[in-house]
């Protein structure tokens, strides 16, 4: 089981990096090459169910943003390799300084289903860690991109 938490540095205001953080939920093919495309299949006052299609079959997710948290939960409900949880966060650095950076912090709990992989489970693990560091990145470069428009 992976359980890993990372953060990566933002230099944009909160509303910035929470635009594109909803956005990654309703389109998270444009922050994650590997999803060839997604449909929400269902809403809720609690969040949503999100299916993605990705090149090994699909993966069903139930996302529900928690305001009070600064956190979107993701609980992983159907994936071809894996089970677990995603808690995504924006952190500021500066309480006082509203004008700092912030952090998103990724906590990841993923459990690679070994039936399907045959002693690779710790290797996927890591390499979807890899790739959520790497959609996180793109979050980032976009959303500081936005800030220097601005």
């Amino acid at each position: 089981m992976a359980i890993t938490t990372f953060r990566v540095l933002v230099h944009a205001q909160a509303e910035t990096v929470w635009k594109l953080l909803y956005d990654r939920i309703e389109n998270p093919q444009n922050y994650q090459p590997l999803i060839l495309g997604s449909r929400i299949t269902q809403r809720t006052p609690e969040g949503i169910i999100r299916e993605s299609k990705v090149v090994n079959g699909s993966i069903r997710e139930r996302i529900s943003v928690v305001m009070k948290e600064n956190a979107i939960h993701t609980v992983v409900l159907e994936h071809p390799l894996s089970t677990g949880t995603i808690v995504t966060r924006v952190l500021p650095t500066s309480i006082q300084n509203p004008m700092a950076p912030l952090h998103i912090e990724v906590q990841v709990r993923l459990e690679a289903q070994e039936q399907h992989l045959k002693g690779t489970g710790q290797y996927y693990e890591e390499e979807a860690v890899r790739l959520l560091e790497e959609e996180m990145e793109r979050v980032k470069v976009r959303a500081e991109e936005l800030e220097q428009v601005l």
